[in-house]
């Protein structure tokens, strides 16, 4: 996803080899010639500008001779570069593109948002190149740790490719057939162990911890006596002491579902949700003959989290079978045993038969309670809501959900961003509330505008940001958080969050050769806070749980705190002056 440039690297303008490179004295070159640049900076800056504009409205034939003045005036800008090579891919000027792109590249990147090195493979495989894309493909995941490998299949550009050898080998795309249970899952835990080492920024260049190893070593040697669910939760386990986000595995083929969704409240563990009203509103007691509190510690057991608030999470994998198989909670996939204490108190033991189809949407997510009115940022979370806000007058305040930090098809997050700024300007607010407790993350390129207009309402005097997260704050919106805490200065209410400050992120996705279990591989370490804030979550500065009593009653604990403060703040006259 293209973004804006924010830092440009200093490097020299060399243009005799493939890729720019950073300076070397050695060379025998004097640093002066850092200093080459255009002779009229803003006629530079000009013709930038119409190439940009020619580009976008994908005029490549009148962009492309533009770009190449441009790079030829100031050879150490990556944006010239990309959009040249661009330009060329789509002239049908497939080399030269290649060869853009690998100016490119030293400048800012090879990977992710910045896919120049996948971008020289697809020019080269346009230009039927075979030899030449395969050895960058190869460059790319087997040098540059690349986190994309398997959803290459899926780029169009590849398709000349997809039926090569050894284009299969460098997916791992790999032919089972004729292996032996024990044959393939041994080979699945090697691939995630291998794999696990490859892209991982904190091990690629150095050895996994010590109990990571030891625990595949054991989990090989006892694959034979093991069920598929126990292997399956026995990689997971293997994977824990890693202590990142975004390393999981998600259940393997022949998972079964329980027609529930579950959720942790201080009072325990409960169904929220169930096409069976019998079950709705029950606390779990137990899983066959294991509390369910037991059950959650083994889950948490076999975790690889960030911050701790995602054990909690992630309670709603207990409504499937891969785990409370895997875990030697249930020795059947076809019904659960349950023990369950109704609202009235009453205990009773059920068995509830599962389902292999999963129930839809995400199980993770907090619902509206049944029966009640939902409260207000349980009133619109539906998928295709992403981001909303409202008046709320009687509390001089402006309420704000961003369920996820991703675009929506009619307005785009900065679009919004934008627009809520015009929409400040309007209610004149005292009180911003922010609410991210539904917002698991998206692309933390996407939320500057976003940002931006918080931080310009944070900086008039009398005005007060108020932010509610939780643990499913996570991944992006954890550097979401940790940009307001520096910016804007906010009051955190509610829970703590599952992600924050010095965070892993950006998966590769896993597609497990022999078994077919999917799962992701984090890629990447965001530091946007300072190198020694060691802090996994954001701690709330007001804790709020959200409780069953509260949550069955259509309460909100955490807005109700937050009105608290903004009536203590306006004082007994009323509203602060303006």
């Amino acid at each position: 996803m293209p973004i804006k440039l924010i830092v440009l690297a200093v490097l020299l303008a060399c243009p005799c080899v493939a890729g720019a490179q950073w300076y070397d004295p050695a060379s025998g070159q004097s640093p002066m010639v850092l200093m080459a640049g255009p002779a009229d900076g803003v006629a530079y800056y000009e013709m930038l500008e119409r190439a940009r504009a020619l580009s976008q409205e994908r005029r490549f034939a009148e962009a492309e001779p533009l770009l190449d003045q441009l790079v030829r005036d100031y050879p150490r800008d990556p944006e010239t570069w990309t959009m040249l090579g661009r330009a060329r891919y789509r002239l049908g000027k497939f080399r030269e593109a290649a060869e853009a792109w690998e100016r490119a590249g030293p400048l800012i990147g090879w990977d992710l948002e910045h896919a120049n090195g996948y971008r020289v493979a697809l020019a080269l495989a346009a230009a039927g190149d075979r030899s030449g894309a395969l050895d960058w493909l190869r460059r790319m995941i087997f040098e540059r740790h690349g986190i994309f490998r398997r959803s290459l299949e899926e780029w169009p550009e590849f398709a000349v490719l997809k039926d090569d050898p050894e284009f299969q080998e460098i997916i791992y795309r790999v032919n089972t057939d004729g292996w032996t249970r024990d044959q393939g899952w041994a080979y699945d835990l090697d691939f995630l162990y291998d794999e696990l080492k490859r892209v991982n920024p904190d091990y690629r260049d150095r050895p996994l911890p010590a109990e990571v190893t030891r625990r595949y070593q054991a989990l090989k040697r006892d694959i034979p006596r093991l069920s598929d669910e126990e292997i399956f939760v026995g990689m997971e386990r293997m994977l824990a002491p890693l202590h990142q986000g975004h390393i999981a595995l998600w259940g393997p083929p022949g998972n079964r579902y329980l027609p529930a969704r579950l959720y942790a409240f201080p009072e325990g563990l409960f169904i929220i949700e169930s096409p069976d009203p019998a079950l709705v509103g029950a606390r779990i007691v137990a899983f066959g003959d294991t509390p369910a509190e037991e059950a959650m510690r083994l889950l948490a057991e076999r975790g690889s989290v960030d911050g701790d608030m995602q054990h909690l999470w992630g309670v709603s994998r207990l409504a499937e079978t891969a785990y409370l198989r895997g875990l030697g909670l249930i020795p059947s996939v076809d019904s659960v045993p349950l023990t369950l204490q109704s609202r009235d108190g009453r205990t009773r033991t059920v068995r509830v038969a599962t389902s292999a189809t999963a129930p839809e949407g995400r199980q993770d997510r907090l619902a509206p309670p049944p029966g009640v009115a939902p409260p207000l940022f349980l009133r619109d979370i539906v998928v295709t809501q992403k981001h909303w806000e409202t008046p709320l007058p009687e509390h001089d305040a402006l309420y704000v959900q961003v369920n996820n930090l991703v675009n929506e098809q009619n307005e785009t997050l900065a679009q919004f961003g934008r627009r809520l700024w015009t929409v400040i300007d309007s209610v004149r607010p005292r009180n911003l509330i922010l609410d991210l407790r539904h917002n698991n993350g998206g692309t933390t390129q996407l939320y500057p505008e976003l940002l931006r207009t918080l931080v310009a309402f944070s900086r008039t005097a009398g005005n007060q940001v108020y932010v509610l997260i939780g643990r499913r704050s996570f991944s992006a919106t954890g550097n979401f958080v940790t940009d307001l805490e520096r910016l804007v200065d906010p009051i955190f209410v509610g829970e703590a969050t599952s992600e924050c400050c010095n965070l892993y992120g950006d998966p590769t996705r896993v597609v497990l050769p022999y078994s077919g279990t999917q799962g992701e591989l984090t890629a990447v370490k965001w530091q946007l806070s300072t190198p020694s804030d060691r802090r996994r979550e954001m701690s709330p500065e007001v804790p709020v749980q959200l409780t069953a009593a509260a949550y069955f009653a259509g309460q909100d604990p955490a807005m109700e705190a937050v009105f608290r403060m903004i009536a203590a703040r306006a004082g007994p006259a009323g509203a602060a002056p303006r």
